[in-house]
């Protein structure tokens, strides 16, 4: 189905597109529905998107139909968040926390991003993608149960136990990544991602990690970006 799809990039991009939609609309909608915690909510949706964005390097060959897709996902977005009644009711994973933010552009731009440099090299995209989905995830998971340490950039809070998770996490993935090559290429990574959530307030975290982690990758095990 994939090798179909990659035949035909409008359909491709239809249904990335469609695909995408239906998880911010559906996640926004149950949020709703079942009161879920706003920042719970918003991460679901981050993770959910992060998977259904891994197969872009199979389905396209080249730049712009995913430049075109980040086009259409930002109008998208605007929509959402400018439009009052679509805002209510399929907007709560994404604009129910209270802090200003414009991490759902940032994560869309650091998707495109990790594309343009790492198409040719899926392991390298999908290590960058998985590390952003549930690496941010587990930092605000572990943060908000376990922080003790906090610090704050831009509007943001977070802690120190959210940032040793979110390292663990980065480092693992690193770990499984075909060609990693050394310890020193996953701690490269780790760190740089690391570094790039910690710094990086206010949703800009989103492209900052992906692109923290390629350039990572590029120095250490020879990736080409």
């Amino acid at each position: 189905m994939i090798a179909a799809l990659a035949a035909a990039p409008l359909v491709a991009a239809a249904l990335v597109a469609a695909v995408l939609a239906l998880i911010v609309g559906g996640t926004g909608a149950l949020a709703r529905r079942f009161a879920w915690e706003p920042e719970a909510a918003r991460k679901v949706s981050h993770v959910a998107v992060g998977l259904a964005v891994l197969p872009l390097p199979w389905l396209f060959a080249h730049d712009a139909p995913v430049i075109v897709l980040a086009l259409v996902a930002c109008a998208g977005l605007l929509a959402l968040r400018m439009v009052p009644a679509l805002r209510a009711r399929f907007g709560c994973a994404l604009h129910g926390i209270s802090r200003p933010s414009i991490g759902e552009f940032a994560f869309v731009g650091g998707v495109a991003l990790a594309f343009a440099l790492a198409h040719d090299h899926p392991a390298a995209y999908v290590a960058a993608i998985l590390t952003l989905a549930f690496g941010d995830a587990a930092a605000a998971l572990i943060g908000r149960r376990f922080g003790r340490h906090p610090y704050a950039v831009g509007h943001a809070r977070k802690s120190f136990e959210g940032s040793c998770a979110f390292f663990a996490v980065a480092a693992v993935v690193c770990a499984l990544l075909p060609g990693a090559g050394s310890i020193a290429a996953v701690a490269a990574f780790a760190l740089a991602t690391t570094l790039a959530e910690a710094f990086a307030g206010d949703g800009f975290d989103n492209a900052a990690i992906p692109l923290a982690g390629l350039l990572a990758l590029r120095l250490f095990t020879g990736v080409s970006t």
